[in-house]
């Protein structure tokens, strides 16, 4: 799931595949955090919260918050 999760994050920024590791600072735009929200429910069948979303800085974070 973690991995999966990581290829979300690095879709809706638009990186390259494995540029985006555990341990992370994001660095994203208001428009890749959407973009995440979406992936998330579309392929994953989750709907998390933008508040919480906005408020994790790491990639550990945000899989710790999608997996949870």
């Amino acid at each position: 799931m973690s991995d999966t999760i990581l290829r979300l994050i690095e879709e809706s920024m638009e990186a390259d595949e494995n540029t985006v590791s555990f341990g992370q600072v994001l660095e994203w735009d208001s428009i890749a955090v959407v973009t995440f929200m979406a992936l998330v429910d579309e392929r994953l069948g989750k709907t998390i919260s933008a508040d919480r979303l906005n408020k994790c800085e790491t990639v550990d974070e945000v899989v710790e918050l999608v997996a949870a």
